[in-house]
């Protein structure tokens, strides 16, 4: 009986994903749907490198509603290549029902598919039992492993889910709380449907249940390091190694535009606040905040243009807000007038979002008052 196994973990590609709705542009949805599949790629060639003895596939490996079958024959083909045992949990993005991808060809024999009841795929070979099931509906709405143990025979036991940890229990994706985690019995349990790398459980420097998080990062709210998790498991828990396989980062960070008078000054601020090593791969939502001058109108889409080169994909949030502490708009005239009527209101409105409202009415304001300047002069 073996008394450690390797595994690669890896979950939430989606392959397929349109993109539809990332704001791209149709050649970068395309072309970020092609490095999705590409990194699956990567995942298989690391599953040779490291030798594996099996690989975990936690659920939503496609994405159902538009997965094409040439996507889903190369990965039939990819997974046939590799010697070692491949397990899937398919999740509610690729869920079994009529004319699921999973149903479109024939997969190769070291290949298991866990179906929509609870089942033990035994290994013999490597001493491990996998315990596994499959979405049969786009909901799962309990767990429909509760009560469930993993027997005690001497072997190594891990369990895959596709579920939602410590989640109010009216959501419809399993789910699964840490007493239930434990209550399994199993050396370790493998989760897939949370995007963020994420550990749930762990003793004894030893790792017992954790999510790998999404392959390649598909939004804004996926950032930083994806990749797979190379597992050495044994009697009590595995020891992890980290695998940084996608191909881009999504990243986020604040840039201050304090004092900016003109678009040419923020487009410079921008470019000197995001780090050389993200410039022209990653995906960065840069969100402005600061005081600038109330003359300034922030085109965010001419902001983007002048810094097209900066990102694979730069997105821009405005949080900016009017520099009002000056004295540049007289009491005595109109402006100044608008001004200090602006200023009451903001002090007194709690609203964080009538807030912003009234910031941008405010400087929709100032430009009125601008503009009528230069028709009179």
């Amino acid at each position: 009986m073996r008394e450690r196994v390797k595994l690669l973990q890896a979950g939430d590609l989606h392959i397929g994903t349109a993109f539809s709705g990332s704001g791209f542009g149709v050649e970068k949805a395309r072309r970020r749907r092609r490095e999705v599949l590409g990194t699956f790629r990567l995942l298989c060639e690391a599953a040779q490198t490291y030798q594996v003895d099996g690989v975990l596939l936690t659920g939503d490996l496609f994405e159902a509603e538009w997965v094409s079958e040439a996507e889903a024959a190369e990965v039939r083909h990819l997974l046939g290549l590799l010697e070692c045992p491949v397990l899937i949990t398919p999740g509610n993005h690729d869920a079994l029902l009529p004319g699921n991808p999973y149903s479109w060809g024939e997969w190769p024999a070291n290949v298991h598919i866990f179906g929509p009841q609870v089942e033990a795929k035994r290994l013999p070979e490597l001493g491990l039992t996998v315990h596994g099931y499959g979405y049969g509906q786009k909901w799962v709405r309990e767990n429909p492993m509760r009560g469930y143990k993993v027997p005690d025979d001497g072997g190594l036991h891990v369990v895959m889910i596709h579920g939602s940890y410590e989640s109010p229990e009216q959501t419809p994706y399993w789910p699964v709380s840490r007493d239930e985690l434990l209550s399994l019995g199993a050396d370790y349990v493998a989760l897939g449907h949370y995007h963020q790398a994420q550990v749930l459980l762990d003793a004894g420097g030893l790792l017992q249940a954790a999510y790998a998080g999404s392959l390649e990062p598909l939004g804004f709210d996926e950032t930083d390091e994806h990749g797979a998790f190379l597992l050495h498991v044994g009697r009590g828990g595995a020891r992890v190694e980290w695998l940084a396989l996608a191909q881009r980062a999504y990243r986020r960070l604040e840039i201050d535009l304090d004092g900016c008078s003109h678009l040419l000054e923020a487009a410079d601020r921008i470019r000197e606040a995001v780090p050389a090593n993200w410039q022209g791969q990653d995906l960065v939502e840069a969100v402005l905040v600061g005081a600038v001058d109330p003359a300034l109108q922030l085109d965010l889409q001419d902001l983007a243009e002048r810094l097209a080169d900066l990102a694979f994909h730069l997105r821009l949030t405005d949080r900016t807000h009017p520099d009002l502490d000056g004295d540049a708009y007289a009491p005595a005239t109109a402006p100044g007038r608008f001004v200090a009527k602006m200023r009451e209101r903001l002090a007194a409105e709690p609203d964080e979002a009538k807030r912003r409202l009234l910031e941008r009415a405010l400087v929709i304001g100032l430009h009125a008052y601008e503009r009528g300047k230069a028709v009179t002069s």
